[in-house]
C-alpha cells in the first residue's frame, strides 16, 4: 500500500472514531474503556478537550512503545493518535450538537462507529495508541499475563472509574455495552465478516459424504485418523471448511445420506487458500 493511501485511510478511520466520541459517547458521559474513556472522564472534570487529553495521555505510552517495539511502530501509532485527537478537537470546535441523549442509542451507535473507525486504522497496520501498546509491552516481559486479559482488566477499571466519578452506576452498564459493540466492530473490520465453519463428520458412510462434498459442493475434504473409545475401532473423521451460506446445504445432505452421522461445526475466524481468502 502506498504511503499516501495509508495515511488517508488512517485519517478516515480516525475521523469516524472522533465522530463517534463527539456525537454519541462524550456528551452523555459514556466512557468506552481505554485512553478515550479516561479522556472522557477528565474532560468532564476539567473542561479541556478530549482530543488534547487523548494525545497527552498517550505520550508516556509512546515512550513505552518506542523502548519495546521500535521507532516504526511508534511513528504509526503517533500518526493514528494525532489524527484521532485532531478530529475530536475539530468536531468540538465546530460545536455540532450531539445526535442523541438516549444512553442506549448513544452506546450502541457510538460503540459501533468507534469500533468501525479504530478497526479501519488497525486494518492498515496502525493504532491510535492506548492500552493495547501497554498490554503488548507487559506481555513481552510477563507472558503469563495475556494481552486480552490486561486490556479487559484496564477497560473494566476505566468504566468503573467513570461510574464512580459521575456518580451514575448506569454509566457503567452503558459503557460496557459500548465497549462490547466496539470490540465486535473492530473484529468485523480487521478479520472480515465472512467467517467460515469447520465441519467434523463421523459416519458409517464416509465415502458417500466425502464424495458429495467434493463433487457437489466443490469443497476439499480430508479424512483424519480417529479411534472410537466406545467401540475400540478405528474410525475416520471427515474434516472440511465451508462458508456460512453452505452450512444448511451440508447438514441436509448428511441427514439424507446418514441420519445417524455425528457432526460438529465450529467457527473459523480466517481461512487462507483456494476458494477462500488468498494472501
Amino acid at each position: 500500500m502506498k504511503l499516501i493511501s495509508k495515511i488517508l485511510i488512517i485519517a478516515f478511520g480516525a475521523a469516524i472514531g472522533a465522530f463517534a466520541l463527539d456525537m454519541f459517547l462524550v456528551p452523555v458521559r459514556i466512557a468506552p474503556g481505554g485512553v478515550s474513556g479516561i479522556s472522557t472522564v477528565v474532560y468532564h472534570l476539567t473542561g479541556i478537550s478530549v482530543g488534547i487529553w487523548i494525545f497527552v495521555l498517550n505520550i508516556p505510552i509512546f515512550i513505552l512503545g518506542f523502548i519495546n517495539f521500535g521507532k516504526k511502530f511508534v511513528l504509526w501509532s503517533i500518526l493514528g493518535t494525532f489524527a484521532l485527537s485532531v478530529f475530536v478537537y475539530m468536531f468540538e470546535w465546530l460545536a455540532i450538537s450531539s445526535i442523541t441523549e438516549d444512553l442506549l442509542l448513544a452506546s450502541v451507535f457510538g460503540g459501533g462507529l468507534l469500533g468501525l473507525g479504530l478497526g479501519i486504522v488497525i486494518r492498515v497496520g496502525a493504532t491510535t495508541g492506548g492500552t493495547d501498546i501497554v498490554a503488548k509491552a507487559i506481555y513481552k516481559k510477563f507472558p503469563a499475563v495475556s494481552i486480552g486479559q490486561f486490556i479487559l482488566l484496564t477497560d473494566i477499571l476505566v468504566i468503573a472509574f467513570a461510574g464512580i466519578v459521575f456518580g451514575q452506576w448506569e454509566i457503567i452498564l452503558y459503557s460496557g455495552i459500548a465497549l462490547y459493540i466496539s470490540s465486535i466492530a473492530i473484529d468485523a473490520v480487521v478479520e472480515g465478516l465472512d467467517f467460515a465453519k469447520a465441519a467434523y463428520i463421523i459416519s458409517e458412510r464416509n465415502e458417500e459424504i466425502g464424495k458429495y462434498i467434493l463433487e457437489d459442493m466443490k469443497r476439499g475434504v480430508t479424512a483424519l485418523s480417529g479411534f472410537s473409545m466406545y467401540t475400540r475401532n478405528d474410525r475416520p473423521v471427515l474434516m472440511c471448511v465451508i462458508k456460512k451460506h453452505e452450512i444448511n446445504k451440508l447438514k441436509n445432505a448428511i441427514k439424507l445420506i446418514d441420519p445417524q452421522a455425528f457432526v460438529v461445526l465450529s467457527d473459523v475466524r480466517e481461512v487462507l487458500g483456494e476458494g477462500f481468502k488468498e494472501e
